[in-house]
């Protein structure tokens, strides 16, 4: 049984081994070439013309694929009408450099859309251009080989059917020509393919410089200050008018958004009632569940907040006034259970007030409000949050809960942040105070957004591993908590990875998730001829991690649903899961370093150095690991054998990779290396069975009745449970020592844990029947004789006993 076990083992092994090696290598290449072809006989005329018949028709079913532009067409119409409708918006709307960074980033969206969407009919026309060049020469060479073999039989013999090479040359060119006929509109489409993506290259390009003009502002002074007359002489009734025609503007829907991405917007309205009826019907199933609390009681907030959070980023291309509804939706909504969170009465109104001055802020620069309102609006903000932030960090830190908190900290760098954004304004320096207060905002939601996914997603595994289809196995009720402490580690990681990089694209550092993610994942280095880039690393290190996380769930798998039904020996299922956690880390190293782009080939060299520093600092490592691994195989100790090494009792409690623990039977633990157990001898008490004999030797006194002491062995041993019957106990006499008559009862016990306290067991019956009985147990006797001592040892010795003798007088006197 355990060598089945473990022949098994090594063959999936072996077998997984040899199939990733078989992925490494390249196939070979086919050695057939036209070149090897010879013309046939004349017998085979026929065939290959009705073969060549055969192959025209395929080609025209397939052409006929290739024929339909109707498609491409109309994705030419629709991005250009796009395109069109971006130029009369700039038009309308007069220079980008004037706009906001939100329209700016709007404008640029659309346009990369549509040059994506350029792309993607580009490649479908390359690809079918690319399909009809390879079957134009594949035709090519087919008229080549029927006018060289006509030419070769002609120069054989006569009687040529010429007729027949005749009309297949005919079908050939009747093959050629429906090609060229199918390349020419694909053609034309490619061309305007080309001149759509120059424009769009070129807008893109302008709003590009734009968009990088805006933000080379941040730091420099774009308006009036707020002192100067000049700020004042811009409010003028041309104001209005302006406001109405940003307003008519933000209003404006493009038409097609909602044919092409309507039914993203469709699936959120849906999400939120499924969401929230399912919170409503079930809402008892998740009480238990502490982080679940504030979802719970309020589901419409919960169902909106899902809906926009985990489904907004389907959108490719959102218009800004449906991006203001969207976003109002999500921060409302997260407010909302922010404020289920939050019992803290202040708490709630500071979160309340910045929802409503973020989407204040978007709504404005939606509507493209005219600047000096909208400075005069942040600065209005400014001078009521410095003073409210100011007042309530002095509150909250007269409160005794609340003195070093984190909300005080908070507190302290909002008023920071109004203050300069106050002062930036009163200097005239709007694009830094406008993006530091509307950064700030979005990053406190996107810091809350992050946090509240993080206990959604927490409660979900608690919920999920707490269901009564769940919790009744095995594994769940053994490893569960583990196991939820490790996904809920894995999520935490994402959402914060993830919640980082929307903050770097809140502070104007990239325009986008993707964008931000494209560049910092890009970063890379070349080493040699490998280039590596921190996408490359950072997926190596998840195939490292999830091979070590798989291995653990495997392992776990096997302990709890696997062993304990087929009756495995304890060693057996250590070994077989250590080698298969070593296994699956080998296989998920391998597959990193093909991630990384290192080839096995230059693990050779790698592989000379370690030899080499194996033979010089290494060699004990190493022979300890390759021990662990004859342990692991050859089984001479398994886990919970009871050994003695060096004249130590124990248990072997775990067999580990380079040492072996031993506990003691006084609960200490030995480490000992590997090695040790292959090279020296080793007394292994169970290695084939539990079963010892215990050895007890007595001595009793010279005229004993040696008949009576060898029954009263041989009935303490016939009365002791734990002795076995078979082999029988065995009093007998051994010998005469030189104090006693020497006597050993021998017998046997099933389970060698027990022989200490059976040895201690018969020691106390028979004193207990010798003391009954009259039979001596004597004690070795010495006589000492003094043969001469030395004058100055005996005069001191006088001297020392008339000075007790004094002692002694005087304390009973």
């Amino acid at each position: 049984m355990i060598k089945r076990h473990l022949i098994l083992l090594l063959f999936v092994i072996f077998f997984g081994s040899s199939f990733g090696l078989g992925f490494a290598q390249e196939a070979a290449p086919s050695e057939y070439t036209s070149a090897d072809k010879k013309f046939p006989g004349l017998a085979r005329v026929a065939v290959e013309a009705s073969e060549l018949i055969g192959h025209a028709s395929e080609t025209f079913a397939r052409l006929s694929q290739y024929e339909d532009t109707g498609d491409l067409e109309g994705r030419l119409e629709q991005t250009e009408a796009r395109l069109i409708q971006t130029r009369e918006r700039i038009a309308r709307q007069g220079e980008p450099e004037s706009w906001n960074v939100d329209r700016l980033l709007e404008t640029l969206s659309q346009l990369k859309s549509g040059q994506s969407t350029l792309n993607q009919v580009m490649a479908q026309v390359v690809t079918r251009l690319a399909a009809l060049d390879r079957m134009r020469s594949d035709w090519e060479a087919r008229r080549t080989f029927w006018q060289q073999w006509e030419e070769h039989l002609t120069s054989q013999q006569s009687n040529l059917p010429s007729e027949t090479f005749s009309q297949s040359l005919q079908t050939i060119g009747k093959v050629l020509s429906q090609i060229s006929n199918t390349v020419a509109p694909l053609v034309v489409v490619q061309e305007e393919l080309s001149r759509l993506l120059n424009e769009h290259q070129a807008l893109i390009g302008r709003i590009e410089s734009a968009l990088k003009e805006v933000r080379g502002q941040t730091f420099k002074k774009t308006g009036h200050s707020l002192l100067s007359p000049e700020f004042y002489r811009q409010f003028e009734p041309t104001l209005v008018q302006e406001i109405q025609q940003g307003l008519r503007q933000a209003l404006r829907f493009d038409t097609g958004f909602f044919s092409t991405q309507g039914w993203v917007s469709l699936l959120q309205a849906v999400s939120v009632f499924v969401v929230a009826g399912f919170i409503r019907r079930y809402r008892r199933l998740g009480e238990g569940t502490a982080e679940w609390r504030f979802l719970l009681d309020h589901p419409w907030a919960t169902g909106i907040f899902v809906a926009m959070a985990f489904l907004g980023p389907l959108y490719s291309t959102v218009p800004a006034a449906w991006r203001l509804v969207l976003s109002t939706l999500a921060v409302f909504s997260a407010t909302v259970l922010i404020a289920g969170i939050v019992r803290h009465p202040l708490k709630r109104l500071i979160v309340f007030l910045l929802a409503g001055m973020l989407v204040g802020l978007m709504g404005v620069q939606l509507i493209n409000l005219p600047l000096p309102l909208l400075r005069l609006g942040v600065t209005l903000a400014a001078l009521a949050g410095f003073p409210f932030c100011l007042v309530a960090a002095s509150f909250c830190r007269r409160s005794t809960k609340e003195r070093s908190s984190l909300f005080v900290f908070g507190l302290r760098v909002g008023a920071l942040v109004f203050l300069i954004t106050l002062l930036a304004q009163i200097s005239g320096y709007s694009v830094l105070a406008i993006r530091l207060l509307e950064s700030s905002i979005r990053s406190v939601f996107v810091v809350i957004g992050a946090t509240m996914a993080l206990r959604l997603g927490e409660g979900a595994i608690d919920f999920v591993l707490e269901l009564p289809v769940f919790s009744r196995v095995r594994f769940i009720q053994r490893y569960g908590r583990e196991l939820g402490r490790r996904l809920k580690w894995i999520f935490a990681v994402l959402v914060w990875v993830g919640g980082g990089y929307n903050l770097l694209a809140v502070w104007g550092l990239y325009d986008s998730f993707a964008q931000t993610w494209d560049d910092i994942t890009g970063l890379g280095l070349t080493l040699g001829e490998v280039h590596l880039t921190l996408s490359m690393v950072l997926l190596s290190a998840l195939v490292i991690y999830l091979s070590i996380q798989t291995s653990w769930i495997l392992r776990a798998t096997l302990e709890t649903q696997f062993f304990p039904y087929r009756n495995v020996d304890r060693g057996v299922s250590d070994s077989i899961k250590k080698l298969l956690h070593y296994f699956l880390v080998f296989v998920g190293f391998l597959l990193a370093m093909g991630i990384a782009g290192l080839e096995l080939r230059n693990f050779a060299v790698l592989a000379g150095a370690f030899g080499i520093g194996i033979g010089f600092g290494l060699q004990n490592i190493i022979n300890n690991f390759v021990s662990g691994l004859i342990l692991l195989f050859e089984r001479p100790v398994k886990v919970g054998d009871i050994v003695v090494l060096d004249g130590e009792w124990g248990r072997v409690g775990k067999i580990g990779l380079r040492s072996t623990i031993i506990e003691t039977f006084d609960q200490s633990e030995l480490i000992v290396p590997n090695s040790r157990f292959i090279s020296e001898k080793v007394t292994n008490w169970t290695f084939s069975n539990s079963r010892s004999r215990v050895v007890l030797p007595v001595g009793v006194a010279y005229g004993s009745d040696i008949e009576l002491v060898l029954k009263i062995l041989l009935e303490a041993a016939v009365r002791h449970e734990l002795i076995l019957k078979d082999p029988a106990p065995s009093p007998i006499f051994v010998g005469f020592g030189n104090s006693s008559l020497d006597f050993e009862l021998r017998c046997w016990i099933s389970d060698i844990g027990s022989r200490f306290t059976v040895r201690s067991d018969l020691g106390c019956y028979i004193d207990r029947r010798f003391r009954e009985e009259g039979v001596e147990i004597p004690f070795p006797q010495r006589d000492l004789h003094l043969r001469s001592v030395d004058a100055n040892v005996a005069r001191e010795l006088w001297k020392s006993g008339q000075a007790n003798q004094k002692a002694d007088r005087e304390e009973k006197s």
